[in-house]
């Protein structure tokens, strides 16, 4: 038979807030259909609730529903994987190392803005011609700052994301080479 909430709660001897509170908690599951509970099994799954309660015992999850909840996380890190693989993700050390990296050399381009600017306005008379050099040098600066490439997040610019023969080693060789460097 089936039951609305408000009929399950009377049945029950509850109130239709605490059976909302146990559908949350995973008892009372919907019929297939969606249009209600089914009243024999949400007794028993009441009873059992009460039972382990008063026991101390916590109710069991059934080795489906592990196994259920075991592929749907499988699930969500195979189209974490994907996204990834289709350039929609990225990891979150590779955006801060780029965001890092991208305004270290936005400021070093604005800080070399005042001397160029300086040599470019000394003599110049008209205050219109002034704002014309100062636009045109702060435009080409943040232009420098809008050209995003998603490529370059993670170090392949202007790749396609695939890894090429050989790609790999030469990658490891210069990460050696870097830490030399420093």
């Amino acid at each position: 038979m089936i039951v609305n909430q408000k009929q399950l709660a009377e049945c029950l001897g509850i109130s239709s807030r605490r059976i909302r509170q146990l559908k949350e908690e995973g008892m009372f599951k919907l019929t297939q259909e969606g249009k209600g509970y089914s009243l024999e099994k949400s007794i028993q799954e009441y009873i059992e609730y009460k039972i382990n309660a008063e026991t101390g015992r916590r109710s069991s999850i059934s080795k489906e529903e592990v196994q259920a909840q075991h592929e749907e996380v499988k699930k969500q890190i195979s189209i974490l994987k994907l996204r990834k693989l289709r350039r929609e993700l990225h990891e979150a050390a590779d955006v801060d190392r780029f965001l890092t990296d991208m305004l270290l050399h936005f400021k070093n381009r604005l800080l070399s803005v005042p001397p160029k600017l300086a040599m470019q306005v000394s003599g110049e008379q008209d205050i219109n011609e002034v704002i014309r050099i100062i636009k045109t040098e702060l435009t080409h600066v943040l232009e420098e700052l809008s050209g995003y490439d998603p490529d370059e997040i993670d170090g392949q610019a202007g790749g396609t994301g695939e890894i090429l023969e050989g790609e790999e080693e030469d990658d490891a060789d210069e990460e050696d080479g870097e830490e030399g460097a420093e």
